[in-house]
């Protein structure tokens, strides 16, 4: 398995429209679980879009 690296933007380049993975969600909102991250997409409080098999939300509707 090879190892991968996650190349995150300067500071300065990370706007408020920086798409996130669930996983990312995860992460971003301090250690939440998983079904937490999914509950508060279905229920509407995080928007949501998929592209292709991935669902992916906006920094601003985590933020929001």
């Amino acid at each position: 398995m090879a190892n991968t690296t996650k190349c995150a933007a300067p500071e300065g380049n990370r706007g408020r429209d920086e798409r996130m993975t669930v996983l990312e969600i995860q992460e971003y909102m301090g250690g939440a679980s998983r079904s937490k991250a999914y509950d508060l997409i279905w229920s509407g409080e995080i928007d949501s879009y998929r592209l292709g098999r991935k669902l992916l939300v906006s920094r601003a509707s985590v933020d929001a």
